[in-house]
């Protein structure tokens, strides 16, 4: 017959086992899990971020709407990726701006608009981020060659949509904003 430490300390062997393989089990599961998963994860990490108002985070989802990732589920949408461009742009993301400008100016995904590929090109060219400096050169040449092409009507238009954007970005009131159509 067995003494109760011998039953105890047998318990505890068999509980420790049990213990270990569950914890190897749900180990592999986890790691698979994330495996074939972990671009869903991101993709809802990315989403939630754009959501809270990442510029960013915006600015990739534009990426991704312009010319998705191979092999991914998302397909191109260059209306998709103006409106994330926009919404980082106006957040003042440098390379939102820029890339907001070319498809406003080649009417990418949105009605080709001079006045407002200007107005962004201007933005772009006076972000104060210190990693725009790239993007500040290249869109302030942009917007003096569309200035010339302007009329003074337009470059009045332009002016007043500056300022209307420029004021939206220092208030932080990014809802006032509208898409431009």
């Amino acid at each position: 017959m067995l003494t109760t430490s011998e039953i105890l300390f047998r318990v505890l062997i068999v509980l420790a086992l049990g213990l270990f393989v569950t914890d190897t089990g749900a180990a592999r599961q986890k790691e698979s899990g994330n495996q074939n998963n972990i671009y869903i994860t991101e993709w809802a990490r990315l989403k939630h971020q754009a959501e809270l108002g990442d510029p960013d985070a915006l600015f990739s989802l534009g990426n991704y709407y312009y010319k998705p990732p191979r092999g991914s589920s998302f397909r191109r949408n260059l209306k998709k990726s103006a409106e994330y461009y926009f919404q980082a742009g106006i957040r003042q993301n440098a390379a939102a701006q820029y890339n907001l400008a070319l498809m406003l100016h080649g009417g990418l995904g949105v009605n080709k608009n001079l006045v407002e590929s200007y107005v962004w090109f201007k933005l772009a060219s006076v972000n104060p981020s210190p990693v725009a400096k790239h993007v500040n050169q290249v869109s302030a040449e942009a917007a003096a060659t569309l200035k010339d092409e302007m009329s003074t009507d337009e470059i009045l238009i332009a002016d007043q949509k500056l300022a209307f954007y420029n004021q939206i970005m220092s208030e932080k009131r990014y809802r006032m904003a509208k898409f431009p159509e």
